[in-house]
């Protein structure tokens, strides 16, 4: 059975017991009234000390082991008043998707159709496959208090963050390819003529070279509640939660290809070094309310600690695009072009968009008693979250070849960009740590 907070105390099992006591101890009061009409003095004594032993039980094992902060140690919630915990966590956020980066051609392919996704044995080599999808190394802190003494009333927080989510790819390839090394390229649509097409990194006699890939990314969160019970039995209570939550995740992702000409058909001279950049980041933050409820139980040395959330608010989404192609000469001269491949003149710059976003979220923490106001703690995280811009969704895999540098533009302006593309993601995964109670 559940009991209001308040009412607890004079209710259930608590209140039974102690009618009874008071029962047993008025039909002492009558007998001896009857025989010599002397009231027992006692009675009052036998009550209240029945009632003490019935509540001082509902406290559970823990009360007896720790004192709490209050005398009576509350009547809706376990021995500690307070607590503040940090924990090692081991989350995965899912990964981006990404179109075709680089790909390769077995030797002796022919220029037009060397990285041709479609093409004879043309291989994708990074790309087309969701990246950065792996389990990240993080940590939380989080804490919380009682504000009454009947521990009806409350509030918490948390703050956390993710480490690393860097990830580099470099491609085969060398200055001077030789017979038997791979051709290297990346693939884009060709805007003019809507079929694949692709520009070369490393082809023998033509163009020497690597193309690497490089992403990073950085995500955190907090949130403040204030909470109040629902019902609570002896050793298990329902709370209602309502807050604020905040989150960020910054990605980025560049292609770069170290270049040096072989021959004049690309329109630079030979032995030219050629730099060609293409780079795309996002960033997300989220501030909205949140609503939801929180079980905790607790027996003995054991605590079970669960939530559900449910947050509601907007998403600003900021997306900044560019691309260089910088040219050497052999004397060391330097000029640098606006324009690399996927980023070019027609979609460089920086975009903004704010969305309206849902993020809901479960948890659940085990605890266990290791020292008297230590527990030990293990738990699972589960977070959605929705309208959120990433690097790859920002790609246009369309490209009008006659602007790559040093062309110009002629025909179709693409790539373009048409806004702020954005996506849902998922953060889930396990923590352990130490939390410590007063």
């Amino acid at each position: 059975m559940l009991f209001p907070c308040k009412k607890m105390r004079r209710t259930g099992w608590a209140c039974v017991l102690a009618l009874l006591a008071q029962t047993v101890s008025g039909n002492r009061i009558v007998a001896q009234n009857v025989t010599n009409a002397q009231p027992l003095p006692a009675t009052r004594d036998v009550a209240e000390e029945s009632y003490d032993l019935v509540t001082s039980a509902s406290r559970g094992m823990q009360a007896g082991q720790v004192k709490g902060c209050w005398d009576d140690n509350g009547c809706c919630g376990p021995w500690w008043c307070g607590w503040v915990g940090v924990e090692a966590l081991g989350w995965a956020i899912s990964g981006q998707s990404l179109p075709p980066l680089v790909t390769s051609s077995p030797q002796g392919t022919s220029r037009d159709q060397a990285g041709v996704i479609g093409a004879p044995g043309t291989q994708v080599l990074y790309g087309n496959e969701p990246i950065n999808g792996g389990m990240l190394p993080g940590i939380r802190v989080y804490g919380g208090v009682f504000l009454d003494e009947e521990k009806s009333w409350g509030v918490n927080g948390s703050f956390f963050t993710l480490f690393g989510g860097d990830s580099n790819y470099l491609s085969p390839g060398s200055a001077n390819p030789a017979a038997g090394d791979p051709v290297i390229s990346r693939p884009f649509i060709n805007a003019n003529t809507g079929r694949n097409d692709a520009e070369l990194v490393a082809f023998p006699g033509v163009l020497g070279g690597n193309v690497g890939v490089n992403s990073d990314m950085c995500f955190y969160g907090l949130d403040t509640n204030l909470f109040c019970n629902l019902c609570c039995t002896g050793n298990s209570r329902w709370d209602l939660l309502g807050g604020y939550r905040n989150m960020g995740l910054r990605e980025g992702l560049g292609i770069n290809e170290n270049l040096t000409t072989l021959d004049t058909s690309l329109g630079y001279p030979a032995n030219q070094s050629i730099l060609v950049n293409d780079s795309f980041n996002t960033k997300n933050t989220y501030n909205g309310g949140q609503i939801g409820v929180n079980y905790l139980r607790w027996n003995g040395k054991w605590s079970l600690d669960a939530r559900a959330l449910l947050g509601v608010g907007g998403t600003s989404s900021t997306v900044s695009i560019n691309g260089s192609t910088t040219v050497t000469t052999p004397g060391g001269v330097s000029s640098t072009m606006p324009g690399g491949l996927l980023a070019q003149r027609t979609n460089i710059g920086d975009y903004s968009a704010n969305n309206f976003s849902f993020v809901p979220e479960v948890g659940v923490r085990l605890g266990y008693m290791i020292a008297p106001r230590v527990a030990l703690t293990a738990g699972y995280n589960f977070i959605y979250w929705t309208g959120v811009a990433r690097p790859g969704e920002q790609i246009d895999p369309v490209v009008n070849p006659t602007q790559i540098p040093p062309g110009t533009l002629q025909g179709p302006a693409r790539p373009a960009y048409t806004g702020v593309n954005t996506t849902d993601i998922w953060i889930q995964g396990v923590s352990t740590g130490l939390e410590f109670r007063f």
